[in-house]
């Protein structure tokens, strides 16, 4: 396997096979630690299924969560990527894209609640503006062996409007931009991260396991200019007593130069977000974490899927691995 060059043209809607699941979507994720707010942005189109939907969430430093959710109907793959005035927008390809919204978010002031159907229905709505633009640090990175999928750090900058409040953000960031039939499959288990740290330096990984038991480990990291493919990944997790939350995580990842990365995550805040695939539960564990690798120390999102069953409790135990 090796990192391959991502073409102009990837950036443009691909053709759909005929698999309900098949989707193509975009995601922008960062962490401002001088603003002390976290977002958190997918939009999705699924031709087969007749749909586009967005999620838009933003952690805020009192330990609140704002998340707008729309969908609206779609038959076809389009490039025209907004709902309900949630809207990407490319302005140049593998370069710089701009995502704006302005309209009502569902506010909850803790993002615990997340977990909490009645907490959503009791949830206040709060004018939620953002107006921020992606420039690209280097050209994106895919694999020979995950072709439909690619990922990119740039940095970020715009405004954040929360209920008046305005947040400047100049900061790192992470996108994806994944195509194909796995969108609309739901794993056994899933863990991700997007990790950013002070001296521009990026980790990405993304681990799977399916419902017949394949796993797949698909990531790549950004140093001194240059991204490398990784190739090897360890993973311990430290959960909060008798539950499945995520409190801390001890990543090592090696690229395909043979250099190690060790990361240590401390949680900071986290949404436990539960959802129903036609008869599959899942929980979606997003969190902020703080990082330490070495002398550096950074911020990132780390994001843990459970696929749970009829007792609420996960279908694959949290495991160490690797």
């Amino acid at each position: 396997m090796s990192l391959r060059r991502v073409e102009a043209s990837e950036e443009s809607p691909h053709a759909p096979s005929e698999a309900l699941g098949w989707s193509e979507s975009y995601s922008f994720h960062l962490v401002d630690p001088s603003e002390r707010l976290a977002l958190l942005s997918r939009i999705g189109v699924r031709p087969n299924e007749g749909i586009m939907d967005v999620g838009l969430d933003v952690y805020v430093a009192d330990g609140g969560l704002l998340a707008a959710r729309h969908v609206r109907p779609q038959r076809e793959n389009t490039d025209d990527l907004e709902v309900e005035g949630v809207r990407y927008e490319m302005v140049r390809p593998l370069e710089e894209w701009r995502i704006t919204y302005d309209g009502p978010a569902h506010s909850l002031r803790s993002s615990r609640d997340a977990a909490s159907h009645d907490a959503w229905h009791k949830s206040r709505l709060e004018r939620l503006i953002v107006d921020l633009t992606f420039r690209a640090e280097v050209a994106p990175a895919s694999t020979d062996a995950v072709p439909d999928r690619f990922g990119q750090p740039g940095r970020i900058s715009g405004e954040v409007w929360v209920s008046g409040d305005e947040y400047r953000l100049e900061v790192g960031a992470v996108r994806e931009k994944t195509w194909g039939e796995s969108g609309g499959v739901i794993p056994k288990l899933r863990r991700r991260f997007w990790l950013r740290f002070d001296d521009g330096s990026a980790v990405v990984l993304d681990r799977r396991v399916e419902e017949n038991g394949d796993e797949a480990v698909v990531g790549w990291s950004f140093a001194g200019g240059r991204m490398r493919e990784i190739r090897e990944a360890r993973l311990a997790t430290e959960t909060e007593p008798d539950t499945y939350l995520q409190k801390s995580a001890a990543l090592t990842v090696v690229d395909d130069a043979g250099d190690a990365t060790e990361v240590a995550a401390d949680i900071v805040q986290l949404a436990p977000m539960p959802t129903v695939r036609g008869t599959t539960q899942v929980v979606v564990c997003s969190s902020v974490a703080r990082l330490r690798s070495g002398e550096r120390t950074g911020f990132g999102v780390v994001e843990y899927l459970h696929q749970l069953d009829v007792s609420g409790r996960p279908v694959l135990p949290i495991a160490d691995w690797g």
